[in-house]
């Protein structure tokens, strides 16, 4: 039987998130959420309720075989088993709606062998958004790594980075330039329309990356 809700569970309303948050909590448009098909993969906040106080507030997970019901919802099967929430299993049905989607899988992702230079701060504060981006075509020249990830050629910076910050390898992590896209969705659609090799700023006003040019090294 599909639940909504579980004795230590209950979903997060992802429009109240992305209302909260404008500039660093992205969902698909609502048209979209609105007409999920039976083969997407979606992916929903469950909240975590009478847990280690210390230990995560939520687990972010996907749901596949995706069906109407009647009242305009959707029921799904988990396909994550989850670490910390106890009632709820993988292959459990879970009833949702378009509210609770923070996430529709995009047939056209990267792969996760595809390495971006990021931010720490960036990537460890969900209140920041990516203001400044760049993309270095002479990163595509570097050699696979051992585990067989590459070089995309992109960097995200907060762009209020100091020269030491900039300076320090610890700075910086390098994770899925996918996982990145999910992220930061007007990134990802950059990262799919940009001929590469250019740097872009992020303008509020617009909600959109503005061309600054081509990158150079020294413009880093």
């Amino acid at each position: 039987m599909a639940r909504s809700s579980g004795s230590d569970w209950t979903l997060d309303n992802a429009e109240t998130l992305s209302r909260e948050h404008p500039r660093s909590f992205f969902i698909p448009a609502s048209e979209r959420r609105h007409a999920l098909r039976p083969d997407d993969w979606v992916r929903l906040v469950f909240l975590v309720h009478g847990g280690d106080p210390d230990g995560p507030s939520g687990e972010r997970m996907w749901l596949t075989d995706i069906r109407t019901t009647g009242s305009g919802g959707y029921v799904g099967l988990l396909t994550n088993a989850p670490a910390v929430i106890q009632d709820l299993v993988q292959g459990d049905e879970v009833e949702f709606g378009p509210e609770h989607v923070i996430a529709i899988q995009d047939p056209e992702a990267f792969p996760d062998a595809l390495r971006a230079f990021a931010s720490r701060r960036l990537i460890e504060d969900d209140t920041l958004v990516p203001c400044y981006v760049y993309h270095d075509l002479s990163d595509l020249e570097r050699p696979p790594r051992r585990d067989g990830s590459r070089a995309s050629g992109w960097s995200l910076l907060v762009g209020d980075e100091t020269e030491a910050e900039l300076g320090d390898p610890a700075s910086v992590l390098v994770p899925s330039l996918g996982w990145l896209t999910e992220r930061y969705p007007g990134f990802g659609e950059l990262v799919r329309s940009s001929p590469g090799g250019r740097r872009y700023e992020w303008n509020d006003e617009r909600g959109e990356y503005i061309d600054l040019g081509p990158y150079d090294e020294a413009d880093g």
